[in-house]
């Protein structure tokens, strides 16, 4: 059995990448996407089966997953989306894609963002600044008149194109442009408003709950509202996650002394609002596959890494350097090497970092410009990129 070996953890990698200013890219499948994986060659991406056979021949500029069995793709600069064998079914002429999540999908023509249907017709004509993917049966827009960049003030008319991008849930994420006074909101198929515009910060729906932050100021907190814009959980946490598998990670004590944050404490609420499982991690991701991973401080001061099971309990106590997410039946993680564990704690491939999520049996590893798929005995299916130097 093959096993690759690399020595640089993915996500200090991407943390690099970032720092640098370059563009990132998760080389992950998006979850629940279709059977088809991404694959670049000779700078261009196309798409393999999970026996590593081509369906679709590298020939497009980018390209996202497939949902609904479309996929958008970039072409001399604009996007449309093709089937699974490849073929162009809606043309490319959009100068952004989101994915169709839904049976709709974001597209961005110039400075406005609308809605398509998988026949390629617009549904929600373009005049959001932003817009997200549906979730729940309802989609997440952003509007603001103002922006400000590094090159200037601009208005909605006149921003350059950097300024409508599809923003992160949290707030924003803009190459140097800050809108002034932008709120989310969310619509429904049609594009009327369910909830109108009225949010600094506004997560998708999860579970029936949106994350949301109403003001920008210093001491504004997050709650959670339903998809009647009522807020059952009320606004007291600094930082609020999506809910997973009926609890949501939650941020609750948070504050900063010169440059350092202290007191930071995450634990997980249920959909009543109550704290089920206490804030008293330095760190913790959401839960998937029944567990979270969790970050305290051991004796000696050093930070380390475990899960926890729905009801607060240790199921494998805190011991790993660093640790990702289960899914499809493994995480990744690092404890005198790198490793991915089953659900028993038990290391089922070893000496694997710069590892990413598996999807559908297999998972990219390996640094940029040398990733590769593997599957869940380690053995490498093909090349993720190749010819990249």
């Amino acid at each position: 059995m093959r096993v690759l070996r690399i020595l640089v953890v993915a996500s200090v990698a991407l943390l690099a990448l970032q720092a640098l200013g370059e563009t990132v890219r998760v080389p992950s499948k998006r979850k629940g996407a279709g059977p088809l994986f991404q694959i670049r060659r000779e700078k261009k991406w196309g798409y393999m089966d999970r026996n590593g056979g081509i369906i679709v021949q590298p020939r497009f500029d980018d390209e996202h997953d497939f949902f609904h069995g479309l996929a958008g793709v970039q072409i001399g600069g604009k996007w449309g989306f093709v089937d699974e064998k490849g073929r162009m079914v809606i043309p490319p002429k959009f100068d952004t894609v989101g994915d169709f999540l839904g049976d709709l999908a974001p597209v961005r023509v110039g400075r406005r963002w609308g809605y398509i249907d998988t026949t390629g017709r617009m549904i929600v004509e373009p005049h959001f600044q932003e817009a997200m993917e549906f979730h729940e049966g309802v989609a997440r827009v952003y509007v603001w008149d103002k922006v400000v960049c590094s090159s200037g003030e601009y208005t909605k008319e006149d921003a350059p194109e950097e300024a409508f991008l599809m923003p992160d849930w949290n707030r924003v994420e803009l190459p140097g442009c800050f809108p002034k006074g932008g709120r989310f909101g969310f619509i429904d198929k049609t594009g009327a408003f369910t909830i109108k515009p009225r949010f600094f910060a506004a997560q998708d729906f999860s579970d029936g709950l949106s994350a949301v932050r109403v003001e920008e100021s210093p001491d504004s907190k997050y709650g959670y509202i339903d998809q009647t814009g009522a807020l059952p959980i009320a606004p007291r946490f600094n930082q609020a996650k999506a809910f997973s598998e009926g609890l949501a990670l939650v941020e609750i004590s948070a504050r900063q002394v010169g440059n350092l944050m202290v007191d930071i404490a995450w634990g997980f609420v249920d959909k009543t609002g109550r704290l089920a499982i206490p804030a008293k991690y330095h760190f913790a991701g959401s839960f998937s596959e029944g567990l979270a991973r969790v970050q305290v401080t051991d004796s000696m001061g050093n930070y380390r890494m475990g899960y926890i099971d729905k009801d607060g309990k240790a199921v494998f106590p805190p011991r790993f350097d660093s640790a990702d997410d289960f899914s499809d039946g493994l995480a990744a993680v690092s404890e005198n090497g790198c490793a991915y564990i089953d659900h028993s704690g038990a290391p089922v491939i070893k000496g694997v970092c710069s590892a990413w999520p598996f999807r559908d049996g297999l998972a990219v590893v390996g640094q940029w410009g040398r990733q590769v798929y593997i599957d869940k005995t380690g053995r490498v299916v093909a090349a993720y990129e190749s010819g990249e130097e």
